[in-house]
């Protein structure tokens, strides 16, 4: 064979597996980058604090349109400020009010709205969101009777203040991040327990056809089976993305994270928040790891003391890395 010819196929193999070597480096330290940020942003501490003033007695189970509730959604506001988010040009500041409509009667509501805006300049959206009302004091909830005279108060500390504490802490680890292709609205919504009513007015507010993924977070505390299910109309591709892209960074955890609904008959996909977004966002779905047969759901025991915050913690950063890849 030509000296030539060897010569030029030997610097063509070292350039070739140079590049690939070069990518996968590459690769390597932007993946350590993601872990070192996730770590050093989500901290259980932060979770912690999160939970335990959301869930407090003080906030009297945070029905929607108590002043409990409305304790509530200043503190989600001021962490969202200090994430460095910014507002909505429409809303008064981070709050979208509206009028919901329960049982014949109008409540004053409001959502908690924040956004970070893209890198470049785009009209398309990426919704994180959970509810942070809950279903108060006492007979506040005509169907919620388990209660004494000792304790009156759904605290709610699982449903949902977990997933409002994991909500806060993705807006501070994309913020810091600050890579999002596209825009992402932060949303703590009210009016779940009395009928998706605060998902449902945001979704009537904005052009659903811009936003691209829709990923909602619920009861987060108390793991059924050590890990977060996936409810949507199209669990298993959703579940399959997430385990996908987390096998970058968490190999062990990759395969069984995320899985299906494992409660069918429980009809969850019609009863989260990320519903009425459905019928025009391909990728809505809601991220949950309790079972709604826990022992504690909708008692005056869902308390700050029985959520399983090594686990939150461990569900929060793995959701941050997997859900990475629909912001880009």
């Amino acid at each position: 064979m030509n000296g030539f010819f060897i010569d030029a196929m030997a610097k063509a193999f070292k350039i070739k597996y140079g590049l690939l070597w070069l990518l996968l480096l590459v690769h390597t330290v932007v993946v350590s980058a993601q872990l070192s940020l996730a770590d050093s942003i989500i901290q259980q501490q932060s979770l912690r604090q999160s939970v335990m003033f959301l869930s407090g007695d003080n906030l009297k189970g945070r029905l929607t349109g108590s002043a409990g509730a409305d304790s509530a959604a200043a503190f989600i506001a001021a962490q969202f400020k200090m994430a460095g988010l910014d507002t909505l040009p429409a809303n008064k500041g981070y709050f979208e009010n509206y009028v919901a409509y329960f049982e014949g009667k109008k409540i004053p509501a409001k959502n908690v709205v924040a956004v970070l805006p893209a890198k470049y300049l785009t009209d398309s959206l990426v919704i994180f969101s959970a509810h942070y009302d809950h279903v108060g004091q006492g007979n506040d909830m005509p169907d919620y009777k388990a209660y004494s005279r000792q304790d009156d108060i759904f605290n709610g500390a699982n449903d949902n203040a977990t997933g409002v504490a994991a909500l806060i802490e993705l807006a501070k680890f994309y913020k810091a991040q600050n890579s999002n292709r596209y825009n992402i609205l932060f949303v703590a919504f009210s009016g779940e327990e009395m009928g998706l009513l605060g998902s449902g007015y945001l979704s009537k507010q904005i052009n659903l056809r811009v936003v691209k993924a829709m990923i909602n977070l619920e009861m987060l505390g108390r793991p059924a089976y050590n890990n977060c299910y996936v409810i949507s109309f199209s669990s298993k591709s959703i579940k399959n993305a997430l385990n996908s892209y987390l096998k970058k960074y968490q190999p062990n955890d990759a395969a069984t994270f995320f899985s299906i609904d494992p409660y069918p008959a429980e009809d969850l996909v019609h009863r989260s928040d990320h519903y009425p977004f459905t019928q025009k966002v391909k990728r809505a779905f809601t991220i949950m790891a309790s079972s709604p047969a826990d022992m504690y759901y909708h008692t005056v025991d869902d308390e700050y003391e029985t959520i399983d915050f090594d686990f939150l913690l461990k569900a929060t950063r793995n959701i941050a890395l997997a859900c990475w890849q629909f912001t880009r």
